[in-house]
């Protein structure tokens, strides 16, 4: 049986250069153009905007930190009082990290008469998916519930003209990154295999 922390380090790895090959593809006009011929137009009925726009919101800074803000206040085996805040620490770095590969990668997003959400800075990678996958899975506790909400993010994201696909593609693996390098500090730092994030 191999270990928890060799499969953590091979996640954050694999995911990190995953990562990497994206970005670099993300700064090509060709992919941007192929992107654009695939992406379905966006949604015209009011209704439709409503409900995307809402189930962005769930991976929006102000509920993400919210999220993991009631992690942290509800985190019952919090030894030391600033462990308890590890998981704000967490998506705070995440965030500001984000915020330099954006500025770095500085790609444009979806067409401006196409959007339907409100945007700030480049498009990649998309600050709500990251956002949503690392809130979700530190509150629930659980993979699939959070795949299930930060898979719907992705969607509103996409489905508004927000962000193109390989922007949502390239802020899941931005968190799959920053969880598992999170995951592997705590395993290694307890010389033991706990519980995942």
């Amino acid at each position: 049986m191999r270990s928890a922390p060799s499969h953590a380090s091979r996640v954050a790895v694999a995911s990190a250069v995953s990562l990497g090959l994206l970005a670099a593809a993300s700064r090509k006009e060709p992919l941007t153009a192929w992107e654009e011929r695939r992406v379905p137009p966006p949604p015209r009925q009011h209704w439709e905007v409503t409900v995307w726009r809402a189930v962005t919101a769930l991976g929006s800074r102000p509920v993400g930190y919210a999220a993991v803000a009631i992690r942290c206040l509800l985190s019952p085996e919090a030894q030391r009082p600033m462990s308890r805040l590890a998981p704000l620490v967490l998506l705070g770095a995440a965030d500001g990290a984000r915020t330099v590969l954006c500025r770095v990668v500085d790609r444009p997003r979806p067409p401006a008469r196409e959007r339907l959400a409100p945007t700030h800075g480049a498009s990649f990678p998309s600050r709500h998916t990251m956002t949503a996958l690392i809130a979700w899975t530190l509150l629930l506790r659980n993979c699939r519930a959070a795949t299930g909400l930060t898979t719907a993010v992705a969607a509103s994201r996409v489905a508004l003209h927000a962000h193109w696909p390989t922007d949502v593609l390239g802020g899941w693996l931005f968190a799959t990154v920053c969880l598992a390098a999170a995951e592997l500090r705590q395993l290694t730092e307890c010389g033991r295999p706990r519980q995942s994030l």
